[in-house]
């Protein structure tokens, strides 16, 4: 999950190529994992991110 963090900050790929980067074949059953580890979907961790910069 910790790869998949950094492959949304940095931007380069979309969240369906991440959560296939990360092994889940399925885009809801990777953000329901982000989700559990970070508290927030990876769409809102990169708004958050957004936010910061």
């Amino acid at each position: 999950m910790e790869q998949a963090r950094q492959l949304l900050l940095s931007r380069q790929m979309k969240i369906e190529q991440v959560a296939q980067k990360v092994g889940y074949a399925n885009r809801s059953r990777f953000a329901s994992a982000f989700r559990k580890k970070y508290g927030v979907n990876p769409k809102a961790y990169q708004k958050q991110i957004d936010g910061m910069i």
